[in-house]
């Protein structure tokens, strides 16, 4: 279930970046040939729309928009003639290369302003709220509960007032295999505690007696809560964080990317965190994103649109990016130069594309059928 959800995430994400190609094409006024979903062969043809051919193609990844004169002149056809690719001005074929790449962003703000505008707007918090209690641990045989802060902790006659998480981090590495005593206010509502203190006896395990992956006290903290304003805020709020944290994954996803370079072209080798289609399909599965219901859905959605924005628009050809690079170049070289270094490059770039995804998939199949 995981692959095909996968699957038909990834096709609707590439078929509206397909249509951003498309209805800017439109709007340039540049003639369209043919819209297919996947690369040829042509297996079928669908319907068509405007004058535009819809293609199901044999080789079933990603899609393509082909344009009249995109590549280069015929023998004989005018330079200036109407509808042509290379006709238009630069700016407007900027405009239809990047169209693509702009609606996957897009889409990724919109994914995460619905899941915020419904699910509330995450708000820091300041303390060491309690978020979450492990079974068995010293703090559940203790009945610690969730929702709420520690002040303070004492251990004998040492008296500590706690202010951020960090402060209890510090205080139970310091105090491992002793029994102390934890002060916490009563059950918080978003950002307020009450200020009535709770007092619990706990036992702080020492390394060898804690678990792998669990801490000597047995909680996790909360470093943020949902927040709800009156309901005609909500959009606006939700949009304006949702844009903030798409513009964050824009940057983590491009300085992924560039330790993706420096490991590859100085050390010779890919991040072991680098996955291809089959990793991510085998990560959805890991977390059972069916299960986690709709606005994980759509929060998976939002998170692989914009991963797709931001490879797009890497100046590397054969990709958007690259293209635009050198549409921007010929301000100041010729095109009929430019056009056979770009085909050249392009040659190269796919191959290296080709041997990437090729690379990595037989890596994420192989960690599939062989974990660790």
């Amino acid at each position: 279930m995981s692959a095909i959800l996968f699957i038909l995430i990834l096709s609707f994400l590439v078929i509206i970046h397909e249509l951003g190609h498309l209805f800017a094409a439109f709007w340039a006024k540049i003639k369209v040939e043919e819209f297919g979903l996947g690369y040829p062969p042509v297996a079928k043809k669908i319907f068509t729309w405007k004058k535009v051919p819809f293609t199901l193609n044999w080789v079933p990844f990603g899609g393509f928009v082909r344009m009249a004169g995109e590549e280069e002149p015929e023998e004989g056809t005018k330079e200036s003639e109407k509808g042509m690719f290379y006709a238009s001005p630069i700016g407007k074929r900027l405009v239809v290369i990047l169209a693509g790449a702009t609606v996957n962003f897009v889409f990724g703000v919109l994914a995460f302003t619905i899941i915020y505008s419904f699910m509330g707007i995450p708000t820091m918090i300041s303390g060491a709220r309690i978020g979450y209690v492990l079974p068995n641990s010293p703090a559940a045989q203790s009945n610690i509960p969730t929702k709420v802060s520690i002040v303070k902790i004492e251990a004998g006659t040492e008296s500590v007032p706690i202010s951020s998480a960090q402060e209890v981090i510090s205080f139970v590495e310091k105090h491992r295999g002793q029994t102390v005593t934890v002060y916490t206010t009563g059950p918080c509502d978003d950002e307020t505690c009450p200020e009535n203190l709770q007092k619990f006896t706990t036992y702080l395990r020492t390394l060898e007696e804690t678990p792998k992956g669990e801490g000597s006290l047995g909680i996790a903290f909360q470093e943020s809560v949902l927040k709800f304003y009156p309901w005609w805020q909500m959009p606006f709020r939700g949009a304006a964080f949702g844009l903030t944290e798409a513009l964050d994954l824009g940057w983590t996803i491009l300085g992924a990317l560039r330790s993706l370079g420096v490991n590859l072209f100085t050390h010779g080798a890919l991040p072991s965190e680098l996955a291809g289609p089959v990793g991510i399909v085998h990560q959805a599965h890991s977390i059972g994103l069916i299960g986690l219901g709709i606005p994980a859905i759509i929060s998976f959605a939002g998170q692989l649109s914009i991963n797709l924005a931001i490879m797009n628009v890497l100046p590397i050809p054969p990709l958007d990016g690259g293209k635009a690079l050198f549409t921007i170049l010929e301000t100041m070289i010729s095109r009929k130069r430019l056009h056979r270094v770009e085909y050249l490059i392009n040659y190269v770039g796919y191959i290296f594309l080709l041997g990437l995804i090729i690379i990595v998939t037989i890596r994420d199949v192989t960690r599939w059928i062989f974990p660790q």
